[in-house]
């Protein structure tokens, strides 16, 4: 008779059960891991998608007020505005560049 009070066939069983978890643990951590890494993925693509949308209703509300602006206005005070605003930025050098490396394109 054996030392043991239990059952071969049960400790068996627990052997192979206990076996069988260890087995498969790597790729349960791993699916775990895909699930999660695709969960912030698509969280991250919502934010994105949320940012879009809000910066295009700060646009619009942009371009309406400014819309509104330029038709209240005298036309020369508008005119003026825009001369302003050309002058301030570096609008017709970027254009003058864009032309030259369209230019240059063309030419190949």
């Amino acid at each position: 008779m054996s030392d043991s009070f239990v059952n071969s066939q049960i400790t068996g069983s627990v052997a192979q059960t206990s076996l069988s978890v260890i087995g498969e643990a790597p790729s349960e951590a791993m699916a775990i891991l895909y699930q999660q890494m695709a969960h912030s993925i698509g969280l991250a693509l919502q934010n994105v998608i949320a940012q879009q949308q809000h910066s295009y209703s700060i646009h619009n509300a942009v371009t309406i007020a400014a819309s509104k602006h330029l038709l209240t206005s005298d036309p020369a005070a508008a005119a003026k505005a825009s001369q302003e605003l050309i002058a301030g930025s570096a609008i017709p050098e970027n254009l003058a560049a864009l032309q030259a490396v369209v230019n240059d394109i063309g030419k190949k």
